[in-house]
């Protein structure tokens, strides 16, 4: 079983697959790495990919203490990841919770960061994004998982995915957590929400100096493109993209694969090809 002790104190699942320079995914809040089950698919005949179950996810340790979990733990988790794999430097792609752990990795670690990317990103939690997240973490003080996951959908999903797709929604709703053979504790899904609410990077975002791609989508309610055009201000030189459409959600990995695929893809090449 591919299982590390880390350094930083925990027990983390991990999985590597495909041939050539390292790709490491970090997925969003309290998803572990089979959401990224399409990505891996289409970039693992061009990357080694890497990913992992997060602290307070699927087989990963799941401390019960809120304090031992921010965005700079989360990092330093995937930092010593990449450190017991022997991996010294890897191409970065993070997703929501995900994005601001990689941006905790891209300024404490710089020498492990060749190319970033942040996906549905934000840099500093304001008012307005935490009292988001709490109508969410209501659900899980109230061990309601299920409420948790249809409401959370509302903030994530596009309106055309629950209007046109009940069965699809209802299979994402399902396996998620209530047939999730290893599901994220209640102390898992708090913790990360405590990441989520204190994540504060704005004012250190301009020592990111590693070519970096930065997506939103015109649908997603959950982290608004607003907050991803504030941290392309703050990285000088990156690339903001916004994926347009019916189906462009905090979810678009999922809802539209095939062009959000080829277009992280796309970049990533270029940035591969560029650096020689």
């Amino acid at each position: 079983m591919p299982f590390v002790n880390l350094p930083t104190g925990i027990e983390m699942y991990y999985q590597v697959e495909g041939t050539g320079d390292p790709l490491l995914l970090i997925m969003g809040t309290a998803a572990d790495h089979t959401t990224w089950a399409a990505q891996v698919e289409a970039y693992r005949h061009h990357y080694t990919v890497i990913t992992y179950d997060a602290r307070g996810t699927g087989r990963s340790t799941q401390p019960p203490d809120v304090g031992d979990y921010s965005m700079r733990i989360l990092a330093d988790d995937a930092a010593a990841l990449c450190d017991s794999l022997g991996v010294q430097r890897a191409h970065v792609s993070g997703l929501s919770l995900g994005s601001a752990t990689a941006q905790e990795l891209a300024i404490n670690h710089p020498g492990l960061v060749a190319t970033l990317q942040l996906h549905c990103t934000w840099g500093r939690s304001d008012e307005w994004f935490i009292r988001m997240i709490e109508t969410n973490e209501t659900y899980i003080l109230h061990d309601d998982p299920a409420g948790y996951i249809r409401t959370a959908l509302l903030w994530v999903a596009s309106p055309t995915f629950i209007n046109d797709q009940p069965e699809a929604v209802e299979a994402f709703e399902r396996g998620f957590i209530l047939e999730n053979p290893h599901p994220p504790s209640k102390a898992g899904m708090l913790g990360h929400f405590h990441a989520d609410k204190t994540h504060d990077t704005l004012d250190r975002l301009g020592a990111i100096e590693v070519p970096t791609l930065i997506t939103s989508g015109e649908v997603d309610w959950q982290v608004p493109t607003r907050y991803g055009l504030e941290v392309q201000r703050a990285i000088e030189g990156s690339t903001m993209h916004v994926f347009g459409g019916p189906h462009s959600s905090h979810i678009a990995f999922h809802e539209m694969v095939a062009e959000w695929n080829a277009f992280t893809l796309g970049w990533l090449d270029r940035q591969s090809r560029i650096a020689g």
